[in-house]
């Protein structure tokens, strides 16, 4: 029997064998993962899992279809009539560290809280449905998703001992804390307030500012001569598929199979590569920038810095298959993986494509937006298109205020380096709504603990939120 690539991915994984042919796939899902969880500082016994009944359409009265929504609980410092802080979870399988940990876990202690951690509908363990179909993935948006954290509050308030009086303080980052931001615009009675660290607020299919961000993160961090190496590493990539030279380049960039001139493969080529750096870039810790530029620095020629660069991360040869990725993306069983769902959100409401459709960044010009367009055609139905993407997307803005959300009691937050943070609010909403950039910092960098590496914008920033949580509740 034939094994076409796709399939041969589906086995690797299945055994967690995921290091060669499948590492683009991994790499993309890697920038959507769950935020790096803390060091725990409580014993993890401490943590429940626990499930709560859910709505399968909260829109629809006629329609009594139920489903589990997992979350994760930690009461070790409550007391009755204590704030309840909820850390949202995105477009990951929630894990315990977020609550033996981290700054949301400091406050809680502090204040006498009860942490939860919730899971997204139709990610980790919660599967409202019986696969992941077109027609079943309907059920997966962001408003049916704020609609369930509303019930999860009012039951909590409702069976918690003493809660029922109690404040409601929600954590977010990434997408959770779009999510939270418009959770507190359209259940603003629900919560006291919110914490919104990284969160994009914008919905936009050609995303050309999130590798501007890039490449300007590393010039900052990595040097102009990193990101001058970056770039003439594609432009010469670049050349050789212009001149039909597919041999040289698949040999100097480890492919197997060999690149060809077939116009899907060429440009899934250009968008693995470049989000090798992404994902270096939006979770750069101290080091990660500079560790990413020495290697790539260290050829006899751009292109074999940069070659030996991907070879460590992809672990040898690697395969810019199109077909193989749109068939891994069109299985709709349930699996570990996240981006089925997320690039159907993708497609159905945000946007978000990081294209190379900007001169100001080093990555080339050969993943521009209409191959994302076609991502969502060729994976999910022929209703996803050019026009009807951007419609889902107006929608969007239309229905949460894009960049003007109408919020009282949000706290945003963002890293200078996050790629993210161009579209996300970036000065003050209004004075009960403040918005802080914090410099050097990277993606949720600011939910982790004070430390004595903070820096003292980064120190700042979590008192702030200290400050302000205590203000939201009337703990003085």
């Amino acid at each position: 029997m034939k094994t076409t690539p796709g399939v041969l991915c589906l086995v690797l994984l299945a055994f967690g064998l995921s290091e060669v042919l499948c590492n683009p796939f991994k790499v993309l899902e890697d920038l959507h993962r769950e935020p790096p969880p803390p060091a725990p500082k409580s014993d993890a016994r401490a943590v429940r899992e626990e499930w709560i009944e859910q709505q399968l359409d909260n829109f629809d009265e006629y329609n009594n279809a139920t489903f589990q929504m997992r979350y994760l609980a930690n009461d070790e410092f409550y007391q009755p009539g204590g704030p309840l802080f909820i850390y949202v979870g995105g477009e990951w399988s929630v894990s315990p560290g977020w609550i033996l940990g981290g700054h949301m876990f400091d406050m809680a202690r502090e204040m006498n809280g009860y942490m939860f951690y919730t899971e997204h509908r139709y990610y980790g363990q919660t599967r409202p449905t019986e696969d992941l179909s077109f027609a079943n993935l309907q059920y997966l948006h962001v408003n049916q998703a704020l609609a369930d954290l509303a019930h999860f509050i009012r039951t909590m308030k409702q069976e918690i001992p003493g809660a029922s009086s109690s404040g409601v303080i929600l954590v977010g980052g990434s997408y959770s804390a779009t999510m939270v931001t418009w959770f507190r615009q359209r259940y603003p009675e629900l919560v006291n307030g919110a914490w919104s660290s990284s969160a994009p607020l914008f919905a936009q299919a050609d995303f050309v500012e999130y590798f501007e961000t890039v490449g300007q993160s590393i010039r900052i961090v990595g040097g102009d001569a990193c990101y001058n190496a970056i770039e003439g590493a594609f432009l010469e990539m670049e050349r050789l598929v212009e001149i039909g030279d597919f041999e040289t380049l698949s040999n100097k960039m480890y492919l197997s199979p060999p690149l060809t001139n077939n116009p899907d493969d060429i440009m899934y080529f250009f968008n693995s590569l470049s989000g090798l750096l992404a994902g270096v870039v939006q979770y750069h810790w101290p080091g990660d920038i500079e560790r990413s530029c020495e290697v790539i620095m260290s050829g006899e020629t751009d292109i074999d810095g940069f070659a030996e660069y991907t070879r460590q991360r992809y672990g040898g040869s690697w395969s810019s298959n199109y077909a193989s990725f749109v068939d891994y993306y069109r299985y709709t069983g349930w699996t570990s993986g996240i981006m089925r769902q997320w690039l159907f959100q993708t497609c159905n409401e945000y946007g978000w494509y990081q294209t190379s459709g900007s001169p100001d960044q080093p990555f080339g010009s050969s993943f521009p937006i209409e191959f994302y367009y076609q991502w969502c055609h060729d994976i999910y139905d022929e209703s996803f298109y050019n026009e009807s993407i951007n419609y889902n997307i107006y929608v969007t803005n239309l229905d949460h205020n894009g960049m003007y959300p109408v919020i009282t009691n949000v706290y945003s937050t963002h890293g200078q380096l996050d790629p993210w943070r161009p579209m996300g609010v970036q000065a003050n909403v209004n004075s009960f709504a403040p918005v802080v950039v914090i410099p050097g910092a990277s993606h949720c960098m600011d939910l982790y603990s004070i430390s004595p590496g903070d820096s003292p914008e980064m120190l700042a920033s979590k008192q702030r939120t200290t400050s302000l949580v205590r203000q939201w509740l009337m703990i003085f």
